[in-house]
């Protein structure tokens, strides 16, 4: 090969390389900027804006949860309470459900399997969280795994998370009143708040933030960017 021909050739090489790497950043699943400059409504309007998303099936989001995200087809952690559940590709009712981080029967029908709240748990902890505030447990009536349920200091009853598990629970809510436009309970929100700064973002929700994208196309941004919450003043 003279040298003439081995410029076309290495030429060519670069300019493949190029285009294959464009292609693959073009098909890939945008992930939420940081929009300098925006805050409160505007900064949720950009992040809806810039959200890419696939609605699934019930059906195939549990499959999803059971098999490739929260679990293996055979083991999950019911994350209330961190406790292990063993399976068959999927646990059956009296094993583990689906727990909505943000609650069904508060939710327009499109976030309903939204995977970005959607967690498994045992059928206990589901049951006693059912569809109460998240807030601070002062006189529990139930607990397990370090979750409670019981009464708060303003008499309210609400659903109190384990400690590894509430910025996770804040981040979530965070996304669905961002999504879709809900709103959170001011004294919720105040909990939630706590919880987002106490428990940052780990490794493992990061890693579960792309599987969930690998499947529906959408990304929790305050996951991505943990600090865009502070520039949101009211969710």
């Amino acid at each position: 090969m003279n040298l003439r021909s081995k410029r076309f050739f290495i030429c060519t090489l670069v300019g493949a390389a190029f285009f294959w790497t464009g292609l693959a950043h073009m098909n890939a699943p945008p992930i939420s900027g940081s929009h300098p400059g925006l805050k409160d409504d505007a900064l949720k309007k950009a992040l809806r804006k810039d959200r890419t998303h696939e609605a699934l099936s019930y059906r195939q989001a549990r499959t999803a949860i059971f098999s490739k995200i929260d679990g293996n087809g055979k083991k999950a952690t019911g994350r209330f309470t961190g406790e292990a559940m063993s399976y068959v590709w999927q646990p059956l009712p009296h094993v583990g459900n689906v727990g909505h981080i943000w609650p069904r029967t508060r939710l327009p029908k499109e976030a309903a399997t939204d995977m970005h709240h959607m967690f498994p748990v045992i059928p206990e902890a589901n049951l006693a969280r059912n569809t109460l505030k998240f807030g601070k447990v002062m006189v529990p009536a139930w607990s397990r795994g370090g979750s409670r349920t019981g009464v708060s200091k303003k008499g309210r009853v609400v659903f109190q998370v384990r400690p590894d598990f509430r910025g996770d629970v804040a981040r979530s809510m965070f996304y669905v009143a961002t999504m879709y436009q809900l709103n959170i309970d001011p004294n919720e929100e105040l909990v939630l708040r706590d919880w987002h700064k106490s428990d940052p973002v780990s490794t493992v929700e990061k890693k579960r933030n792309k599987l969930v994208r690998q499947h529906q196309k959408s990304t929790n941004p305050f996951v991505d960017n943990p600090k865009l919450v502070e520039r949101i003043e009211n969710f």
